[in-house]
């Protein structure tokens, strides 16, 4: 889980840099196609031509426009925060969840999941010192975590019936049909060092998610979700040292608030099958619940 924290960290800070010349769209279709690029071969390979054939196209595109919008939102919210703070409102994904389970499936969280989810948006607010001035991207950080609790919803009801290869197919499909008109909009060709550090964040990306993929399925997510947490203080130096920001203390009393809320409601979770998964991906062909590289 360390190594995933550590590169997921500079696929965030490569976003940021690119994100100086290039517009955040352009990013991300680029960063979708050469997800295409594998995970068209991955499921030709996999489970064939035919294996393509679904039974749940509504699936595939709330999975599709949800986690569309986690990356966008995410990417934007990098470009334009503190690297620190970007990646600190990143972690209430778990609380969107625990919340998400209570509003749409009913689930009985207690008083101590309330507590802690609670407790978690509050430490979101000691972050974002709204007595300050709220910054728009806090807001659209906020969605872009919220998104990936509602694509976790889909995720999980597609992995008892579809395989990996065959929605890791369709999301980066739909996500290039979805975005190649915004970036014809917005083309700004990129320079061959800027191709580069496309690859790179890509396979950033990709590497950080099989590794968190692999630390979830061998691992305990009370244990490993802690581990993932030195992202922000890592994101804290990447900002301070490359992009001259100085993060504020306030960054780090709301994450460690975050942080506790996190492990209590992930600890209510592991004693309690929870009506939603919480975080991050199985490896493929797993049926246990999470994201799927490339989210």
């Amino acid at each position: 889980m360390l190594g995933s924290a550590l590169v997921l960290t500079v696929q965030g800070s490569l976003v940021k840099h690119l994100g100086q010349d290039l517009p955040v769209v352009m990013i991300l279709f680029l960063r979708v196609i050469l997800i295409l690029s594998i995970a068209a071969p991955l499921a030709m390979h996999r489970i064939g031509l035919s294996g393509l054939r679904t039974q749940r196209p509504g699936a595939h595109i709330g999975r599709t426009v949800f986690g569309l919008g986690m990356m966008a939102c995410t990417f934007y919210a990098i470009t334009v925060l503190p690297l620190a703070d970007a990646t600190a409102l990143s972690f209430t994904r778990p609380l969107w969840s625990m919340l998400t389970s209570y509003l749409a499936f009913g689930e009985v969280v207690g008083w101590l999941g309330g507590f802690a989810t609670v407790s978690g948006f509050g430490g979101v607010l000691v972050v974002v010192q709204p007595q300050s001035g709220i910054h728009h991207g806090m807001i659209i950080a906020l969605a872009g975590a919220a998104s990936s609790s509602l694509a976790l919803v889909f995720i999980k009801k597609l992995t008892r019936t579809e395989p990996v290869a065959r929605i890791l197919f369709y999301f980066s499909a739909i996500c290039a049909v979805i975005l190649v008109g915004p970036a014809i909009l917005w083309w700004q060709t990129p320079t061959l060092t800027q191709l580069a550090w496309l690859c790179l964040m890509a396979i950033c990306g990709s590497a950080g998610q099989l590794m968190s993929s692999l630390a979830v399925k061998y691992g305990d997510m009370t244990v490993v979700t802690p581990i993932d947490f030195i992202r922000v203080p890592a994101a804290a130096a990447i900002g301070f040292v490359v992009f001259g920001e100085s993060p504020t203390l306030w960054t780090f009393v709301g994450t460690a608030i975050i942080f506790v809320a996190t492990i209590i409601v992930l600890n209510i979770r592991r004693r309690r099958p929870a009506a939603l998964p919480l975080d991050e991906p199985t490896a493929v062909g797993a049926h246990k619940t999470g994201t799927i590289p490339g989210d």
